[in-house]
């Protein structure tokens, strides 16, 4: 099972990906891929929120990542 990490540590691992981090125009800032058009809100209150592990997962498969992206940090 994943440990939640901060928003900050997520961003950085996701931009290797070429994955960004999308602020503005609704309601909560997202991750969103520009190559397969595929986003996913976060719920974020500055780059130090904490992503849940549900959430970690749930990015891990709209976005078709590898399973231990997020283990490496």
């Amino acid at each position: 099972m994943l440990n939640a990490l901060e928003l900050r540590k997520v961003i950085k691992i996701l931009r290797k990906y070429g994955i960004t981090y999308v602020t503005g125009k609704g309601r909560h800032p997202k991750v969103f891929d520009p190559q397969t058009k595929r986003s996913y809100p976060v719920t974020a209150h500055g780059k130090k929120t904490m992503i849940l592990s549900y959430a970690l997962n749930d990015i891990i498969d709209k976005f078709d990542l590898p399973a231990d992206i997020f283990d490496k940090e």
